[in-house]
């Protein structure tokens, strides 16, 4: 408020004060403050606008481009597989006598049902696919060097974790393919030296595949694997965000350019390619069921998805007695060179022409677990071939 100065009144006002509203910044703040927006009021108690602004405004690298958009959908594949596993485990009972039941109940009858299942089905596939391709491109930019050798380790950590969920979540369905993959999956443990066959006790709870072994995939399948990659996801994006994305392996010149709009328009992109990729294969391929489980049965020839087929052709052409080799000797060979690939690879340069040894050495790993898987997939047998050549190898 202020007053008309005494001067610019007539005669017979001047005696009397007269006052002028003006806006008060200072109320309007107040008020604004006692009954804010709903922005405001979510602001002032999250600060999500904040958080939101801070991750467009992130400076990206020049040079960043296509490959760095992987991680994106990665995430976004994994919100689809947790949202489709909680929607199935709704119907799903985890038993010998009602697990095939239920899963065919939730494909055949349940609204939506079978795209459910086809999409959490295609969808560990699709990162799996995903997964490798943002690790191949980490490795080959030497991306995992100084300071994001921890990145590196924890991003491996997932990718074991990822495995662990496709493992788990194979037996579930309890039909013919499930059950006789697991027998033989479940056998690789008993080929570990002096604790083998405890071991083999202990996942299965039992000597055999049964009700236990159902009960104990399950239970790892929805709760520890769950909560561990979410962990390991949360220490991942942090160390992410505190290092930045690695720029391209020969520096471009250029200022750093934030997140928004072109590299976000570059992850919108991917995300809906991806996702799009996993409802075709879901509508176009629904997954089927084979014949119940039958532990008597043998004339159904086990077969591990298609990501597991490396390890599974190994197995196979290994003399008896050298069974140790393919399932625990290079597998662990191959986890700890991995683990440990920061501080063995000694070049202070990301280039892959300077980095003789790592990048050969990788290279050979990558064509060797290739020409397995493509091996496995060639000479698939089809689904009347009799007996289970693996388990009674493995046997040996």
């Amino acid at each position: 408020m202020i007053q008309e100065p005494p001067e610019s009144r007539s005669p017979e006002t001047r005696e009397r004060p007269i006052i002028t509203m003006v806006p008060d910044v200072e109320s309007a703040d107040q008020l604004a403050r006692e009954r804010p927006a709903l922005r405001d009021w979510m602001e002032l108690r999250l600060g999500w606008w904040g958080f939101v602004r801070k991750n467009l405004d992130e400076p990206m690298p020049p040079g960043v481009g296509w490959w760095q958009t992987l991680g994106n959908l990665l995430l976004t594949m994994l919100v689809f597989q947790f949202t489709t596993g909680v929607l199935m485990a709704m119907y799903y009972s985890p038993s010998p006598q009602s697990a095939y039941p239920s899963v065919k109940h939730i494909t055949d009858t349940v609204t939506a049902g079978s795209l459910i299942r086809g999409l959490h089905v295609w969808g560990s596939t699709c990162i799996v696919v995903a997964m490798t391709l943002h690790t191949l491109r980490v490795f080959f930019w030497g991306s995992y060097k100084k300071p994001r050798e921890l990145t590196w380790v924890v991003g491996v950590l997932i990718f074991q974790v990822m495995l662990a969920f496709s493992f788990t979540g194979y037996l579930l369905p309890w039909d013919q393919k499930a059950f006789w993959a697991t027998v033989v999956g479940t056998r690789i443990a008993a080929t570990i030296p002096f604790v083998g066959q405890d071991l083999l006790v202990l996942i299965r709870g039992g000597d055999e595949v049964g009700a236990l072994t159902l009960t104990r995939f399950y239970a790892i399948h929805v709760m520890i694997l769950p909560a561990a990659l979410m962990a390991l996801i949360g220490i991942h994006l942090y160390l992410v965000r505190r290092h930045h994305i690695a720029g391209p392996v020969i520096p471009q010149k250029g200022a750093p350019q934030p997140f928004f709009p072109n590299q976000l328009f570059r992850d919108v992109i991917v995300v809906i390619i991806g996702i799009g990729a996993m409802f075709a294969l879901a509508l176009l391929f629904p997954p089927g069921l084979e014949a119940p489980a039958d532990p008597a049965g043998t004339d159904f020839t086990p077969r591990p998805e298609w990501y597991f087929l490396g390890l599974y052709e190994l197995l196979k052409i290994m003399p008896a007695g050298w069974e140790l080799v393919a399932t625990t000797i290079v597998p662990g060979i191959v986890t700890i060179g991995m683990l440990f690939l920061p501080w063995l690879d000694r070049s202070r340069s990301r280039h892959p022409a300077k980095r003789g040894w790592t990048i050969l050495l990788g290279t050979f790993v990558i064509l060797m677990i290739g020409l397995m898987t493509l091996k496995g997939i060639l000479e698939t047998p089809p689904h009347s071939a009799h007996s289970a050549p693996a388990e009674q190898h493995a046997r040996h």
